[in-house]
């Protein structure tokens, strides 16, 4: 009788951890994948050094695009998303998930500046950047939207905020294993969704 009763078991088993595949499989389902946004590209990072969006292949993706000078929603966003990283890290997935940072503002965000800023939010951001070309160029493959607005702050004389600022969409990008645009978050998303949604994905 004692192989009966394992075997018994052995199928619970493996019907409880079918039906968690398939309800990982259904959770992942209600993330269609949006063909009109997202695609290859390819900038220089906080090092110097030429990145291509294949490097991010086999990695769910928290993109943000924004600027370092920005007083409040960059910064708070920026905490938001490595938050959530650093939660599903907790789960395990340390090497599973990647945030990206792209800057509007290559002229102050150089890569210098950018390693220096995004080192305040832990050692797991890729910060972007290139030209405004290049820029404008991933922008639009993502439906951002941004403009250079005189800055509020001054007229820039004394060279602190070279006078601008940007107004910008603010929203984080989940992107799936594949590089495909699954969903798109406000910047003020709550923190256990993303982590919930990202799970999904990996």
């Amino acid at each position: 009788m004692h192989w009966v009763r394992n075997s018994v078991i052995i199928l619970v088993l493996l019907f409880a951890g079918g039906a968690a595949w398939y309800g990982m499989q259904d959770q992942a389902s209600q993330l269609p994948v949006n063909t009109r946004l997202g695609g290859d590209f390819t900038l220089t990072d906080q090092t110097g050094e030429r990145f291509h969006s294949d490097s991010l292949d086999g990695k769910v993706v928290l993109l943000f695009f924004g600027f370092t000078s920005c007083p409040d929603i960059c910064p708070a966003t920026l905490a938001r998303v490595t938050q959530a990283r650093r939660m599903l890290a907790d789960e395990g997935h340390g090497d599973d998930v990647q945030v990206v940072f792209i800057t509007f503002d290559p002229a102050r965000d150089t890569p210098e500046h950018l390693n220096k800023y995004l080192s305040f939010f832990g050692d797991a951001v890729i910060g972007l950047t290139g030209t405004e070309e290049e820029i404008a160029t991933v922008a639009e493959q993502f439906g951002v939207v941004y403009l250079k607005t005189p800055s509020a702050s001054g007229d820039g004389s004394d060279g602190a905020d070279a006078g601008y600022d940007f107004s910008h969409s603010d929203f984080v990008y989940l992107l799936d294993t594949q590089g495909r645009v699954r969903k798109l978050f406000q910047n003020d998303e709550d923190i256990d969704l993303m982590v919930k949604d990202a799970r999904t994905l990996l």
